[in-house]
């Protein structure tokens, strides 16, 4: 699978896991939020369960997801011997493609534009934040910058797994 297509699966996973996160565990996403949101939110605080529920639930949706990193980078380049940069750039797109969506549908289309009622945290009607393009480009930079050293580490392991076992 070509990593543009990857990519667009990787980040159907994330906004799966991200309307998960925001339909039960709120909480958890209030910290990448603008600040006013962040000051204004009035989330009950939630009961030690749901915190457990939450790190249960969130830990197997990111193991699906980065098993997924790992099983498209690993299926790509199983039937060929291939360089690490050439892993290194495949992974890299993809989580670019993520990046990049992110931040033009679910941050710039959803959050700022449309607000749906999932996005609004309780108690956050009305405040400005939801419409801080900037505050999302920002988030989009931080996300270049995680991007490329998820890649690196991800291509490491896919490269090693490739290397050791898969290529002999």
């Amino acid at each position: 699978m070509n990593a543009i297509a990857a990519g667009l699966i990787w980040s159907v996973l994330w906004i799966g896991y991200i309307f998960v996160v925001l339909k039960w565990y709120p909480w958890e996403l209030l910290h990448d939020y603008p600040e006013d949101i962040k000051e204004t939110a009035t989330l009950p605080e939630p009961t030690d369960k749901q915190k457990r529920q939450a790190k249960l639930s969130c830990g197997i949706i990111c193991l699906v997801i980065f098993g997924s990193l790992l099983a498209f980078g690993l299926t790509r380049f199983a039937a060929a011997q291939t360089s690490f940069f050439a892993v290194l750039i495949y992974v890299f797109i993809i989580g670019m493609m993520w990046n990049a969506i992110d931040l033009l549908v679910m941050d710039w289309l959803l959050v700022c534009s449309i607000t749906p009622k999932i996005v609004v945290i309780e108690g956050t009607e009305g405040c400005k934040g939801y419409k801080d393009y900037m505050f999302h480009f920002k988030g989009f930079l931080i996300g270049c910058v995680y991007t490329a050293i998820m890649a690196i580490i991800f291509s490491g392991i896919t490269y090693g797994i490739l290397r050791f076992f898969i290529w002999n």
